[in-house]
């Protein structure tokens, strides 16, 4: 009787159960075999992850070795990912336990999907945006210093030489006069490299006025409109706001340059409910968010989520194609953001 009652908990177990003999599948109950018609189950990886031999993103210690998502991981709750037959992927939990010297049970169990550890994955995505991110920084700004400032300062040197040869012709002045307005040039290209380096406004007078010399240098080079209306008074905000906020803003004012096919943007900064809110509004193509979530354009809307959750902000983007697009970003400010 007290078989029976163990086999009917087995079989009406809401968790998906394999009994486990020699690395086979001797059993399972109905909701392993309504598992089974979803999603693709391949028992012998989902064995070598319960056994230590590897993880969720590596399917053998080989490759895992002891990377971040084997390191917080132990037989009584590990994570798994099982695709459906139309290849999308969930993540479930998995358990294991050894019966005796032969049988063991394995157990699956859909979990939440933002738990910790699909944050997990989502951060190592977002490390190698960063990381791609940097380097192609490094890589624009050698360009640049290539191709501009070192050119510029070899046509000056050129230049230069040749008045020490002629320094009894006619136009010496002349070209005396036009040195003086190159090197004024090669001067004002070294400030904008620092300023797109790291804005000195945002250190020395705050968040609005680095915002106003922000926009003010995109309307001079773009032709766009844009129209900046802060309902805040300029004072300073913690270090990580100001940042955050600028950063944020430069992303979404170059995204609608270039994307968004329009000639007008209006910014507006406020203070709601203790938090510094920023929104940027085109009335531009739109796109659809989901879409290009799944593409690498995406990343730089999750860097810009990232950027504000780093400090228990929340951005939320708004978009439709032909209707155009709408970001918000909300930080706390708090007593201790206050400079």
């Amino acid at each position: 009787m007290e078989k029976k009652g163990l086999e009917l908990l087995f079989e009406e177990a809401s968790d998906a159960l394999f009994l486990i003999e020699k690395d086979r599948c001797m059993k399972q109950n109905k909701s392993a075999l309504e598992l089974e018609q979803h999603f693709s189950i391949h028992l012998n990886k989902i064995l070598d992850i319960a056994q230590g031999k590897g993880c969720m993103l590596h399917s053998t210690m080989e490759n895992c070795l002891d990377c971040e998502v084997k390191a917080d991981w132990d037989q009584r709750a590990f994570p798994i990912v099982l695709e459906t037959t139309s290849g999308k992927q969930e993540q479930f939990s998995g358990s294991y336990s050894q019966l005796d010297s032969n049988k063991s049970l394995l157990s699956i169990r859909r979990v939440a999907t933002e738990d910790r550890l699909q944050q997990m994955i989502q951060n190592k995505r977002l490390i190698e945006y960063v990381n791609q991110a940097h380097e192609n920084e490094r890589r624009a700004l050698s360009q640049e210093l290539h191709d501009g400032l070192a050119q510029s300062i070899y046509s000056l040197m050129l230049e230069t030489r040749q008045l020490k040869w002629n320094t009894q012709t006619n136009d010496f002045n002349e070209k005396l006069q036009r040195i003086d307005e190159d090197f004024v040039s090669l001067l004002n290209e070294v400030k904008q490299l620092a300023v797109d380096l790291r804005p000195a406004a945002l250190d020395d007078l705050g968040l609005i006025p680095a915002i106003e010399a922000l926009l003010y240098r995109y309307r001079e080079t773009t032709g766009i409109e844009i129209h900046f209306i802060p309902v805040v008074p300029n004072r300073r905000f913690a270090d990580s706001l100001e940042t955050i906020t600028y950063r944020v803003l430069q992303e979404s004012v170059m995204n609608s340059v270039k994307y968004a096919d329009v000639d007008e943007l209006w910014v507006t900064l406020s203070e709601r409910e203790n938090h510094l809110v920023l929104t940027v509004r085109d009335h531009g193509k739109g796109f659809d968010l989901q879409t290009v979530n799944e593409h690498s354009q995406g990343l730089g809307l999750l860097h810009m989520q990232e950027r504000a959750e780093s400090i228990n902000g929340h951005l939320e983007i708004h978009s439709e194609k032909g209707e155009g697009t709408t970001i918000i970003l909300r930080l706390p400010i708090g007593l201790e953001g206050i400079k």
